[in-house]
C-alpha cells in the first residue's frame, strides 16, 4: 500500500476553503435567522421589563414572550409606555389617558379611544425627547411600523432605570446595541481550541514524517492563499459590519464539523484498509511510520495534560498498527469498574447508616412503648380513684340528707318599722318566733331546719350550702332545688335575684346553671355531656310551659 493511502493529508485550508463555497448560498438565510433570533430575544427582555416594572394586572395586554404584532399592539395605547416611563421618571406624563372600563359603553368609542391614545404616545416621545433617550415614530406602533426602534427605545429606557437605581453616577448614555446575551462568543471561544489542537497534532504529523516536504508541498499545491482572501472578501464584501461576526462564528461551526468529519472518515478507511492489508514487519512501511509518529505526536500532546496521568499512554503491536481504540475501551472499562468499586462502597456505607438508624428507631420506639403502657396504667389507676372519689362524694352528700330544708328570714322592706319582726331569736339551725296568744301574753315557738340564713345573709351564702348538689347533677343524680312561702317572702329574690342584676345578687338559678356548664367545661376532655333546660310555673294548681311560644295554651293536668 502506497503513501498515498497510509499518511494523513487533510489540508485545512481546502476544507475552509470547501465550507466558504458552500457557505455562499447559505450564509444570508443563516444570518437571516440570527437576526429574526436576536430580534425575538431583544422583544422578549424589552416586554419582561414592561411587565415587571408596573406589575402583571397593569400589563395585562402585554405577553410575556410576545410576537412582533403582539407587542405593537399591547403599546398601541400608550397607556403602558407612560405608566412605565413615570415609574422611571415620577412625573414625566402629567396626564395619562387610561382605558375605559369593559362594562362602560361609550358612543363613538373607537374613534375617540384612537384620538386619547395618540396624546398617550405623543406625551411619552415627547418626554424621552427630553431626557436624550432615542425614541420612535408613533407610526411605528401602527401595522407596518418598525417595532426594532421601539425596542430599542424601551430597551434604552430600561438602561437608563437602571443607571437611576445605581446611583445615577456620572452621565448616563445609551451605547444603541444593547443586545440580549448569547452564546455565540462561548461557542466559537470552545470550539476553536480543539480546532487550534487538530490542526497543531495534523502540523506535526507531517512535518515528523519522512515525506514531510511532499507533503507540505501538495498541501499549499492544492489550495492559493490568494483563492482564500479572495472567497472570503466576497463572502463579507456586501454585509454590514455588526453581521461579520455571525457569518464568522457560522463559518467557523461549519469548518469544525467539515474538519471532524474528514478526521473520522480517514480513521475509519485506516482501519479497513489495516484488517485488509498484510504489512511484512521486516520492512517499514510510510504507513508504519506515519502511524508511529501519529502515536507519538498524540502521546507528547495528551501528557501535556496534568491530571490524566498514564492514559496517555499508547501501545503498538508486534506488526506496528496503532491499538488507540482498544487502548481507550480498555481505560473506559477500568474507569468504569472504579466508578462501580465506588458505588459499592457508598452503597455499603449506606445501609450501615441505615442500619444504625433502623436500631435507633426501634429503640426509641421500644422507650415510647414502655412509658406509654405507664402512661396507660396511670390513666387506669387515675380513673378508678376519680370514679371512688365521686362515690364518696355522693355518699356523703346522701349522709347530708336526701331532703334539705333551709329557712331564709327576709329583711325589712324599705320604710318599714325594725320592731314589727316577729324573730325573737336565731342561731345556725334554729328559729324562734314570738307570736301573741288569746289571751294577752305572747309566746314564742322553735322552728329546726338544716340551716337558717337570717335578714343579712347574702344570695352567695345561700348558695354556698347547695352548691354541691350541682357536682352530684353531672355525676347521674337527681337534684331538685325550689323555693315556697307566701307572696312576698322573696322566693323571686333568692331564686332569681333582683331586676338589676350584679355578680353579687345573682339568684340560685343562675349560679347553678353557671357551676353546671364549668364543671361540664372541665370534664369534656374525660366525659360528654348532653344539657336540656325546662322552665314551668306552677299556678292555681297548674303548670305552665313558660319556654315554648304558646306557653299560655299548653297546661299541664292540674294537681288535685
Amino acid at each position: 500500500m502506497g503513501t498515498e493511502e497510509g499518511t494523513v493529508q487533510i489540508s485545512v485550508a481546502s476544507v475552509v476553503e470547501e465550507v466558504l463555497q458552500q457557505g455562499k448560498g447559505l450564509s444570508d438565510i443563516d444570518l437571516a435567522s440570527r437576526k429574526a433570533e436576536e430580534a425575538s430575544l431583544r422583544r422578549y427582555v424589552a416586554a419582561g421589563w414592561l411587565r415587571k416594572t408596573i406589575g402583571v394586572v397593569a400589563a395585562k395586554d402585554l405577553p410575556a414572550e410576545p410576537s412582533e404584532e403582539d407587542f405593537r399592539l399591547g403599546l398601541r395605547s400608550g397607556i403602558v409606555l407612560c405608566n412605565v416611563l413615570n415609574k422611571v421618571q415620577p412625573g414625566a406624563v402629567q396626564k395619562v389617558v387610561e382605558a375605559p372600563p369593559d362594562s362602560v359603553n361609550v358612543p363613538d368609542g373607537a374613534a375617540l379611544s384612537a384620538y386619547q391614545y395618540f396624546e398617550n404616545v405623543r406625551n411619552f416621545l415627547v418626554a424621552v425627547e427630553e431626557m436624550g433617550i432615542p425614541s420612535f415614530e408613533a407610526s411605528d406602533l401602527e401595522k407596518g411600523g418598525k417595532s426594532s426602534r421601539i425596542i430599542s427605545c424601551v430597551l434604552a429606557l430600561k438602561s437608563y432605570s437602571e443607571w437611576k437605581h445605581g446611583g445615577g453616577s456620572g452621565s448616563w448614555k445609551y451605547s444603541g446595541n444593547s443586545k440580549p446575551s448569547s452564546a455565540g462568543k462561548q461557542f466559537v471561544r470552545r470550539n476553536s481550541e480543539p480546532f487550534m489542537n487538530l490542526i497543531s497534532r495534523t502540523s506535526s504529523i507531517i512535518n515528523k514524517s519522512p515525506d514531510s516536504s511532499d507533503v507540505g508541498h501538495e498541501a499549499r499545491e492544492m489550495v492559493n492563499p490568494s483563492s482564500l482572501q479572495m472567497l472570503v472578501h466576497d463572502l463579507l464584501s456586501d454585509k454590514k459590519q455588526e453581521d461579520i461576526p455571525f457569518i464568522v462564528e457560522n463559518m467557523l461551526s461549519k469548518v469544525m464539523e467539515e474538519f471532524e468529519h474528514r478526521l473520522a472518515s480517514q480513521n475509519e478507511q485506516s482501519k479497513t484498509s489495516h484488517k485488509e492489508t498484510v504489512v511484512p514487519t521486516t520492512d517499514e512501511s510510510p504507513l508504519e511510520l506515519t502511524c508511529e509518529e501519529t502515536q507519538v505526536a498524540i502521546i507528547e500532546d495528551e501528557e501535556k495534560a496534568p491530571d490524566e496521568g498514564t492514559c496517555g499512554r499508547v501501545d503498538i503491536d508486534d506488526d506496528g498498527a496503532s491499538t488507540t481504540p482498544v487502548v481507550r475501551q480498555l481505560m473506559l472499562v477500568e474507569h468504569q469498574h472504579k466508578e462501580v468499586q465506588q458505588l459499592k462502597s457508598t452503597l455499603h456505607d449506606a445501609k450501615v447508616d441505615l442500619q444504625s438508624l433502623q436500631l435507633k428507631y426501634q429503640e426509641e420506639v421500644s422507650n415510647l412503648g414502655k412509658h406509654l403502657h405507664g402512661l396507660a396504667h396511670a390513666a387506669s389507676s387515675y380513673q378508678k380513684v376519680l370514679e371512688e372519689n365521686r362515690k364518696l362524694y355522693n355518699q356523703v352528700q346522701d349522709l347530708k340528707g336526701n331532703i334539705r330544708v333551709y329557712c331564709r328570714v327576709r329583711p325589712f322592706l324599705p320604710g318599714q318599722p325594725n320592731s314589727l319582726s316577729t324573730v325573737d331569736h336565731l342561731d345556725d339551725g334554729n328559729i324562734t318566733i314570738t307570736t301573741p296568744s288569746k289571751y294577752g301574753k305572747e309566746g314564742k315557738k322553735s322552728f329546726t331546719f338544716n340551716k337558717v340564713f337570717g335578714p343579712s345573709g347574702t344570695q352567695e351564702e345561700v348558695f354556698a350550702d347547695t352548691q354541691p348538689l350541682i357536682r352530684s347533677v353531672l355525676d347521674g343524680y337527681n337534684v331538685c332545688i325550689f323555693a315556697y312561702g307566701q307572696t312576698g317572702s322573696g322566693k323571686t329574690h333568692t331564686m332569681t335575684g333582683p331586676s338589676d342584676l350584679t355578680k353579687e345578687t345573682l339568684g340560685v338559678n343562675y349560679r347553678a346553671l353557671s357551676d353546671l356548664f364549668n364543671i361540664s367545661e372541665q370534664r369534656k376532655d374525660v366525659n360528654s355531656y348532653d344539657i336540656s333546660v325546662q322552665m314551668v310555673e306552677i299556678y292555681n294548681e297548674q303548670v305552665r310551659d313558660l319556654l315554648t311560644p304558646d306557653g299560655v295554651n299548653k297546661k299541664y293536668p292540674s294537681f288535685t
